[in-house]
């Protein structure tokens, strides 16, 4: 059977399993602030790695003669820091968020879904940032826009995750 075919059955949890080892769920309520922060550390891991693209781009835009464009990609890098530091910091089972007393098998799912996504977003904004740092040799100011505004998103999209747990 094709790879793909098998991926494609996988349910959200398995899906998200390939993403961080020992992901079990959500099922054990000891276990849920625990797997919370694996998550958020796993995204911020995630983001972490674009600081070499940051790095690159900069030295070549330096070595190019525009250190003007510089400016703009450490405001990125200040963007990508402060997600970071966002997942890291969050407060541990989003302040009471999983003190409810039952997520049911619905809820479970959507939850699933939804952070099988996150690493989706953020395996897109890590493509951004290596494109970013091959456009340093061209045209850098249409993906610096881009990355901003996906980053933008993606913390958004972040912040929607306790809602699912507070229905």
């Amino acid at each position: 059977m094709h790879t793909d075919n098998i991926k494609a059955g996988e349910s959200w949890l398995e899906k998200i399993k390939r993403y961080i080892p020992g992901y079990d769920g959500y099922v054990n309520k000891d276990n849920m602030r625990e797997l919370d922060t694996l998550l958020r550390n796993r995204l911020a891991e995630k983001l972490e790695s674009n600081k070499t693209h940051i790095k690159n781009a900069v030295l070549t835009l330096s070595q190019s003669g525009k250190l003007f464009e510089t400016a703009n990609i450490e405001k990125l890098e200040k963007k990508n820091e402060n997600i970071i530091s966002k997942f890291k910091s969050a407060a541990r089972g989003y302040s009471g968020a999983f003190d409810i007393k039952k997520v049911n098998e619905d809820t479970l799912n959507r939850l699933y879904e939804f952070d099988y996504n996150l690493f989706s977003y953020a395996e897109n904004i890590n493509k951004d940032f290596s494109d970013l740092e091959l456009k340093a040799k061209t045209d850098i100011k249409d993906q610096i826009e881009l990355v901003s505004k996906n980053l933008d998103d993606f913390l958004e999209k972040f912040s929607e995750r306790e809602n699912i747990l507070r229905q």
